[in-house]
């Protein structure tokens, strides 16, 4: 026998509620996927700092809401006490991961500037021995109109860029061979060590209300995944 009143609108609002989750997870993985195929992204210049890695965190990110929507979807559905138990459990792991990487992300927070300058050195030290980082320098310092780590003068360390020579990415004025013949005066005043902490604090914020909106959205469905069991097992007993 199934449920009816409250429970059943409870079962399909669970049912719709984990739909969307799963879509979600699909896009997310979609997403995690595309930045992983279109390599030079500005975690490849911050090994030290991995949950910048937004490539991988999709992917990860993507399969698990995926299989917790689709357990989700099938307990509802099919008025599965089991599933909505294993549902239940599998979206608590997630809020309480999410609520302790809150927590690190607030602890380690002050230590992030040091990691950004001493990747990004090590990065411009090898700017031209690996292609993912050169293609991760040339998109940082373009994108954020930023040249070296404290300023032009920092590709002096890379002994394939003689002094007053650096990446062309660098150059205010974009032209092959720009950053041999322009000189300090026509690069990019800003180093990009700053400008990325700027951008990166900007951002965290935004990453913060998501993660917030999900949580709340967690919330409900460990209510509704509750209410749903129970109501279930009271039309087993009845």
């Amino acid at each position: 026998m199934g449920v009816e009143g409250c429970a059943k609108i409870i079962k399909y609002l669970l049912f719709v509620f984990n739909l969307l989750f799963f879509i979600s997870g699909c896009g997310i993985l979609a997403l995690g996927i595309t930045l992983n195929v279109n390599n030079g992204g500005f975690a490849t210049l911050l090994p030290s700092v991995p949950f910048l890695n937004a490539a991988n965190l999709c992917i990860a990110v993507g399969v698990i809401v995926m299989v917790v929507g689709f357990v989700g979807c099938c307990g509802a559905i099919k008025e599965n006490g089991c599933m909505l138990l294993i549902f239940f459990f599998l979206l608590l792991l997630i809020f309480v991961l999410e609520i302790v990487a809150g927590i690190l992300g607030f602890v380690y927070q002050s230590q992030v500037s040091d990691y950004v300058e001493s990747d990004l050195i090590t990065g411009l030290q090898k700017y031209d021995t690996e292609k993912g980082l050169q293609s991760a320098w040339d998109r940082l310092q373009s994108d954020l109109q930023c040249c070296g780590v404290d300023g032009a003068a920092d590709w002096a360390m890379n002994s394939s860029f003689p002094a007053t020579q650096f990446p062309d990415s660098c150059c205010r004025e974009y032209a092959i061979d720009c950053g041999k013949t322009v000189g300090y005066t026509g690069a990019w005043k800003d180093g990009c060590a700053e400008i990325l902490l700027t951008y990166l604090e900007d951002n965290i914020y935004y990453v913060g209300a998501v993660c917030i909106a999900i949580g709340i959205f967690e919330l409900f469905g460990m209510i509704f995944a509750c209410v749903l069991h129970r109501s279930i097992k009271e039309g087993e007993y009845a």
